[in-house]
């Protein structure tokens, strides 16, 4: 006898899709707002009759093929041109409003990357814990790999005194670590997220954070810490992660142990150059900018993020300090849509062991670095 689904199973399919059109209509904003933001910066015209008609074909051609109304796609398609070319509208009047002098050396890129990055922990601190470790399955999973990997680090350790949670955000990987030594110190550059994690340290009484511009060293003494962690790709958010490894290896005790993470330039999910869908991470890098492209509304701030190869990732580490494992992690998930995880905790368990299986490999969104200094 054939079985029928149920209003209530449609009715859940057609959300997902419903929600997966969104995303993409989203992603596709984003996009229109980097093709705004070329077009102010090279004097172009936002619409271009031409191009959008080309479009237009393309999308009623593809619908014919679909068997589905060209006319009912194309006019979807229309009222995405349409609210594309009024973001691009607002993107010129702001620009015209104010004319930004632009930063005509590499330092001083770098000096407005890293106070996009002030402003942005700014407004992100409030939600940052939810982005990262609730809203996004493959960065949740990420979070719970880097945990395990975390865990076996710190069972190798015999005198746990000092740990340092370097680029510590809002303390989640300080307050994990408290248990398991006498003290542990977080340091970071927002004193937004700061305050974030000090509302956390009320809860434990063996955590410290403290606002620190690690590019120009680690206050610690020489020789006083048993443990380092840099977490969820920070090593990449810092140009001159060199001088901070080598700061690392001035303070480890001998023997201390070191945990880092970094950015894949070779992630499956960059070999595809660009996926149309809304993926499961809470944030990926632009590989041809060295940056990470953060949109809040019409504005867009770009901070700098630098992805490395696992061998870059290995090279960085200063004589002296011995490597023990190079991982990367995840691979599957990183380029499924989000919303395919959503209430399917089989599925997010089955994903979950093979990104794990698959850790040794170079397909990883993230590299993850351990060892010791000798």
């Amino acid at each position: 006898m054939e079985q029928f689904l149920s209003l209530k199973e449609l009715g859940s399919r057609l959300y997902k899709v419903d929600m997966l059109v969104v995303a993409l209509l989203k992603r596709r904003m984003d996009l229109a707002l980097q093709v705004g933001e070329f077009k102010v910066r090279n004097g172009q015209k936002i619409f271009r009759a031409s191009v959008e008609s080309k479009r237009l074909a393309q999308v009623k051609a593809e619908a014919r093929k679909r068997n589905l109304s060209q006319h009912f796609a194309a006019s979807i398609l229309y009222q995405a041109i349409n609210e594309s070319c009024k973001q691009q509208m607002i993107q010129l009047q702001n620009t015209n409003a104010r004319r930004h002098k632009k930063a005509k050396t590499e330092k001083e890129s770098y000096r407005l990357l890293k106070k996009n990055l002030l402003l942005l922990t700014r407004r992100w601190a409030d939600s940052y814990d939810d982005q990262y470790d609730k809203a996004f399955f493959a960065t949740h999973a990420y979070l719970d790999f880097e945990d395990q990997i975390l865990e076996q680090e710190i069972r190798q350790i015999a005198d746990r005194g000092i740990a340092l949670d370097l680029g510590c955000a809002t303390g989640r990987l300080s307050t994990k670590l408290s248990p398991s030594f006498r003290w542990v110190y977080g340091y970071d550059l927002s004193p937004h997220m700061l305050m974030k994690a000090n509302a956390k340290e009320k809860k434990v009484q063996n955590v410290s954070f403290i606002e620190a511009d690690l590019e120009k060293g680690i206050p610690q003494s020489d020789s006083s810490v048993s443990f380092v962690a840099m977490n969820l790709g920070t090593a990449s958010d810092i140009r001159d992660i060199s001088g901070v490894l080598k700061e690392v290896k001035r303070v480890l005790v001998s023997g201390g142990r070191f945990f880092f993470s970094f950015y894949n330039r070779e992630a499956l999910l960059y070999q595809w150059d660009f996926i149309p869908w809304p993926v499961g991470l809470a944030a990926e890098i632009n590989i041809h900018k060295h940056c990470l492209d953060v949109h809040l509304g019409a504005k867009v701030l770009s901070v700098y993020a630098r992805p490395y190869t696992s061998k870059e990732a290995r090279n960085l580490f200063p004589k002296g300090m011995k490597l023990s494992k190079v991982l990367t992690h995840p691979t599957i998930s990183s380029i499924l849509p989000n919303n395919l995880f959503e209430g399917k905790a089989s599925i997010q368990k089955s994903v979950a062991d093979i990104d794990r299986h698959l850790a040794k490999a170079h397909d990883g969104a993230y590299i993850i670095v351990t060892g010791k200094k000798m």
